[in-house]
């Protein structure tokens, strides 16, 4: 199983790591490493891109991350060619990640999760319940039997709270905590979960902490003006797009 790393430090854009495995599937050929900062897409977030550096072989390109069962594979699109007559399990690598992709993401996951704390306060009737943090086509969607009107939720309220919200020294933590302990601590879980396993949630300043297993930046000033694209309400679910400058 790979140790995750990217879980402990969004900053972190360089690392070592050892592989444990390669091989093919139907998106194409794949490295699974020890460890890794590569984020795989899931959760409404990216993928990580960058390289990923082979002692003795040179630099793989890396275009793809993905979490298949207990394994994260990383896809590269030369990798046929050089592990031809190379034995490379066991080999040490440095990863590599595009900064520039890294920092977007984390920026547009951090605001998924302002948006869905500020909107949750504007109606507590409401449940941020799907968030697409895609660069360009981001947005969280939002669940209630009570959301009847078009109005209940407004472009300008929503435009006018958030913005304050972003203008405040709003520090972001990432904490991991068992089910229990959460539930006692702060809210009952809208899922399941097991009771022996710990999983992680991220806060954002006084607002109430969320499951989470993405990116985010440390300071809310890093994310910078979120803009709202549109308020789309139907039949009780109100997707709300936004974009991030």
């Amino acid at each position: 199983m790979t140790n995750q790393l990217y879980l402990n430090d969004t900053y972190l854009l360089e690392s070592p790591a050892s592989i444990i495995a390669i091989d093919k599937d139907e998106k194409g050929f794949y490295i699974v490493l020890d460890q890794t900062i590569f984020y795989p897409q899931g959760g409404g977030q990216p993928a990580d891109q960058g390289l990923i550096a082979i002692n003795g072989i040179g630099d793989i390109a890396i275009f793809f991350v993905r979490r298949v069962e207990q394994e994260i594979r990383h896809y590269a699109t030369d990798i046929e060619g050089v592990q031809q007559g190379v034995n490379m399990i066991g080999r040490d690598v440095i990863c590599k990640i595009d900064r520039a992709g890294r920092m977007l993401n984390a920026k547009y996951h951090t605001a998924a999760h302002l948006l869905g704390n500020v909107i949750e306060v504007i109606n507590p009737n409401v449940k941020a319940v799907k968030g697409h943090s895609f660069p360009n086509e981001a947005y969280v969607e939002f669940v209630s039997s009570d959301l009847s009107h078009s109005d209940i939720i407004n472009k300008d309220t929503v435009q006018e709270v958030l913005t304050k919200a972003t203008m405040s020294s709003l520090t972001i933590k990432a904490f991991a905590m068992l089910p229990a302990e959460f539930e006692q601590k702060f809210y009952k879980l809208p899922y399941p979960a097991p009771s022996n396993k710990v999983f992680r949630a991220v806060q954002i300043g006084h607002y109430d902490p969320v499951p989470c297993g993405g990116t985010h930046l440390r300071e809310f000033a890093e994310v910078g003006d979120i803009s709202i694209r549109k308020i789309h309400n139907k039949n009780g679910r109100v997707k709300i797009s936004y974009d991030v400058k």
